[in-house]
């Protein structure tokens, strides 16, 4: 399968988040855990870079054997999220933030322009799971940098208040679950 094609099947799957976030949330599945879990503004930086690892895995695997597998998977766990949004449309309920610091304003903004839903499975986590799985199968020689953003995103995705989780366990059944359904086509 071309890989252009899939690109653009990859950015109209990612689109599906966008139409779906502006939907009113129904549910909210914060667990008494979650209260203990602070709000850490300068978390948002490894939240935002979230979407420079999304860019920095494709180029990095451009010219892999594992391109094409890596969007078919991605594509698919924004099928399987979009369908559960979509039926049952789940959110976040965040704090009122009240600090000024640079960090505090920039959470504030992803707040103001992110609407609460599509909460649970997490976008944050399924993704980074899809790209660092597929960054150590064509790298494995960087295990430790992989795992230490994997890390830092997902940590990102509780400590700015953006998820609760709940949200992190469903990012990983969707994660799982891409990978099993886009393995039965085997490589292509």
């Amino acid at each position: 399968m071309n890989k252009i094609f899939l690109l653009i099947l990859f950015l109209f799957a990612k689109s599906i988040y966008v139409v779906l976030n502006k939907r009113k949330s129904k549910y909210y599945w914060k667990i008494k855990f979650d209260d203990f879990i602070p709000l850490i503004p300068i978390f948002i930086i490894p939240y935002i870079g979230f979407y420079i690892y999304i860019i920095t895995t494709i180029i990095f695997l451009w010219n892999t054997k594992y391109i094409n597998n890596f969007f078919i998977t991605y594509i698919i766990a924004y099928i399987l999220a979009g369908l559960f949004w979509y039926f049952i449309p789940n959110g976040v309920k965040r704090p009122v933030i009240y600090k000024r610091d640079i960090f505090s304003k920039l959470t504030a903004y992803i707040y103001k322009h992110d609407d609460d839903t599509n909460g649970f499975p997490s976008v944050h986590i399924f993704a980074t799971l899809i790209c660092s799985y597929f960054l150590f199968l064509a790298f494995p020689e960087q295990l430790f940098s992989i795992l230490a953003t994997a890390l830092l995103i997902s940590a990102s995705t509780v400590f700015v208040k953006q998820h609760y989780i709940l949200d992190i366990f469903g990012g990983i059944i969707t994660f799982w679950l891409s990978l099993m359904i886009s393995g039965l086509f085997g490589k292509i």
